[in-house]
Parts: structure tokens; C-alpha cells; sequence
């Protein structure tokens, strides 16, 4: 079975301006994770980027950029569907063969538990009645939105009491830590995913997302000062 991992990393980021490229703690935020592909099983590590100077930092740390994002699947408002195509027209161009699977990690996600994301890979090589597998982690299920009245509404029954035990409420879940798809039939729907994922439970160290300057602050205070947190986590 022959299985990629991918790293997408847009140069044009809003947020916080080039995010993915940005040194945190001595090392470039796409640095970790190529550096993670490189523990796992995989046969070739590649980086999608629109960005030369992307491209470039992203080869020093080991992964593969034969060619540079097309500008339809780097736009802002460009989803993993595009970027999908994108990386399945240009393994065709380039002559490179078309994998089995895919490991998807984010580059805005540092902790990831090499064990778990192993476990998301063996559940669709032994499975095949899976479509995909993603990590998860543990999420606040009492939220709530705020409509044009700032009335506070909420996503949840709240069983008419204005507090309520989480407990009471049922354990959630986030997901876009790491995916791991089958691309071989390359489904560039909507619905690439398919609708039998499987979900491994990963722990919420490897939940936290880079999206603004203050998820990085938080990130790099964790990265310098809690080494015996992030060796217990990943």
C-alpha cells in the first residue's frame, strides 16, 4: 500500500501573516510538521505550497516539492477538495504514482501523537468499509450562538436550565488535527471524506490550532516550557 504524507501550506495567510512559515521556538511552524511525517511509515513526504520561498524552507527539512500549488486551489477561500485535485493532476503530470492513502497534516497543529495518527492508518488498512480516519479531540459541548438581538442561543438542550453539567450534555468531539484519506479512487467531491470515517481519540495537547497571534504565544510558552507535557502527549 503505498501512502503519502501532505502537508498544506498556503502562503496567504490573514490571521496571522505568514503562519506557516513563521519560527516558533527556533524552527519554521511547517518544520514540525514534515518533521512528523518523517517518524511515521510513509513511502514519500510532500509539501503543497503556492510559494518559492515556501517550497524552499519546506525541502530543507525533508519533504518533496516537485511542483508549486496551482492559483485555483491556493486562493483564500479554496478548500482540501482543491488543493485534492491540484496534488492528484500534477502526480499525473509529473509522473508520479497516485497513493493508496494519504496522511493530511495541517501545519497549524505542532502536537500530534505518532501512535494515534499510526492508529487512524492501520483502521483503514484493515478496514476497508472505512473511508477515512481522522483524530479527535475532546471539545467543549455546551456552546452556544449569539443571534442580531445578542440573545445567547443554545446549540444544545439545555433542558430549560440555565446551567446544565457537561456531564449531562454527552461527550463531543473536534476534528482538523490530522486526516488520513484513500485517495486512490481520487474523490474530489464535496464529500471526499466519504461517510464512514473512523475516529481515533487523541488528547487535547494535540487539539490546540495555530489560528492568531495568541494560539501561537501559547503554543511556543507549551514548546519552551513544557517539555515533560508534550513527551507524555506525543
Amino acid at each position: 500500500m503505498l501512502i503519502y504524507a501532505i502537508i498544506p501550506a498556503r502562503s496567504g495567510s490573514v490571521g496571522l501573516k505568514n503562519k506557516n512559515i513563521k519560527s516558533l521556538n527556533g524552527k519554521p511552524l511547517i518544520a514540525y510538521s514534515i518533521e512528523f511525517a518523517k517518524k511515521m511509515n510513509v513511502d514519500r513526504v510532500f509539501c503543497s505550497t503556492d510559494s518559492q520561498e515556501y517550497a524552499e524552507i519546506a525541502k530543507q527539512y525533508g519533504a518533496e516539492v516537485p511542483f508549486l500549488r496551482s492559483e485555483f486551489a491556493a486562493s483564500s477561500t479554496a478548500m482540501e477538495q482543491d488543493i485534492l485535485k491540484d496534488l492528484y493532476d500534477k502526480f499525473e503530470q509529473y509522473g508520479i504514482p497516485q497513493p493508496d492513502l494519504i496522511v493530511w497534516l495541517r501545519p497549524t497543529f505542532v502536537f500530534r501523537n505518532l501512535k494515534d495518527v499510526n492508529a487512524c492508518v492501520e483502521l483503514l488498512k484493515n478496514n476497508p468499509h472505512f473511508t477515512a480516519a481522522r483524530t479527535v479531540c475532546e471539545s467543549e459541548s455546551r456552546l452556544y450562538s449569539v443571534d442580531e438581538y445578542h440573545q445567547l442561543i443554545p446549540s444544545f438542550d439545555d433542558q430549560g436550565k440555565s446551567m446544565i453539567r457537561r456531564q449531562d450534555i454527552g461527550v463531543k468531539y473536534k476534528v482538523f488535527s490530522t486526516d488520513v484519506i484513500r485517495s486512490i479512487d481520487k474523490n474530489t467531491s464535496d464529500d471526499f471524506l466519504g461517510r464512514n470515517v473512523a475516529a481515533v481519540v487523541t488528547n487535547k495537547l494535540c487539539g490546540l490550532d495555530i489560528d492568531d497571534e495568541m494560539d501561537f504565544k501559547i503554543v511556543e510558552s507549551i514548546l519552551i516550557n513544557n517539555q515533560t507535557l508534550i513527551d507524555e502527549n506525543t
